[in-house]
């Protein structure tokens, strides 16, 4: 079924990292900022109370069943979808160049008479034939637009350069580009492999700025801990570069679901500079090695 969403062992692993110190409250959308060290060695962050699924008055819900038609029911999912993205295009000032209508989000390229065209696909009692896109973020400085697209069991970010129109799905979601934009990394789009890791490369001696695969985690998720120390904070979760060869992946877990503070697992990941074969090290390590 579509989800409306707003904000989705491989041989060469080393060791898992646990760093602690006590932090601010989280901003989703950046870093966690580190305060006075705590007297415990984990690191701890304030996290917004878990709420149950409460669908807000007239939103849509996931069962098409509610609805009288599928086509009311469909209608319903369009006309939210537009409503957001939008009003989103019309906050980063490009309400003149991305327009969704009903199920349809249309970019206008320069100097291109036609524009670029993602289209939504809803079909009763077929998930698995069902998809939907919606805008994600914008990097006005690179006037670079990501756009999450949602499928069945998995979810890709569509990157698309709005000067030239060219554009490429990447399956992971939280997108993390280097500074020059020459690497970036993100989450596993595909439903059970969301804590593992996908990087990838733009290519050299070619124009078309496309990325290639240059490596994936794989079963970062399988750790020892207890059942009760499950409760990830999905919306906390966070890579960063540190360097042009490293990176690194911040999960956040709740001791127990009702719980307004969270603690950090880190996870590093780095390639070597001889080599540039990434792999996952212990703090420290010396990747020249």
């Amino acid at each position: 079924m579509i989800t409306i969403s707003h904000h989705i062992k491989a041989a060469l692993t080393v060791a898992g990292l646990f760093i602690f110190t006590t932090i601010a409250a989280l901003d989703a959308q950046a870093a966690p900022l580190a305060l006075k060290p705590s007297k415990s060695e984990e690191i701890w962050i304030k996290v917004a109370a878990p709420v149950a699924i409460d669908w807000y008055e007239d939103s849509c819900r996931y069962d098409h069943t509610e609805y009288q038609t599928f086509t009311d029911y469909e209608n319903c999912i369009f006309e939210s979808l537009a409503q957001a993205d939008n009003a989103q295009s019309r906050e980063w000032g490009l309400s003149d160049r991305v327009v969704r209508e009903k199920d349809t989000i249309y970019i206008s390229i320069p100097n291109q008479k036609q524009p670029l065209v993602f289209k939504d696909y809803l079909e009763p009692f077929e998930e698995e034939h069902s998809a939907h896109y919606e805008l994600q973020y914008y990097d006005k400085s690179h006037h670079l637009l990501q756009l999450l697209h949602t499928m069945y069991e998995t979810q890709a970010t569509v990157i698309v350069d709005l000067n030239t129109g060219r554009w490429q799905e990447l399956y992971a979601t939280n997108l993390k580009f280097f500074d020059d934009m020459t690497q970036v990394v993100g989450f596993n789009g595909r439903q059970g492999m969301a804590k593992d890791i996908m990087l990838w490369e733009r290519q050299k001696g070619n124009n078309d700025g496309r990325y290639a695969t240059v490596f994936g985690s794989d079963e970062l998720y399988e750790q020892d801990y207890d059942d009760d120390k499950k409760n990830e904070v999905y919306e906390a979760r966070y890579i960063s570069w540190t360097s042009n060869n490293k990176v690194n992946v911040d999960f956040y877990y709740r001791v127990n679901p009702t719980d307004t503070v969270a603690f950090r697992v880190r996870y590093i990941y780095a390639a070597d500079n001889k080599e540039g074969k990434w792999q996952r090290v212990l703090p420290d390590a010396n990747i020249n090695d």
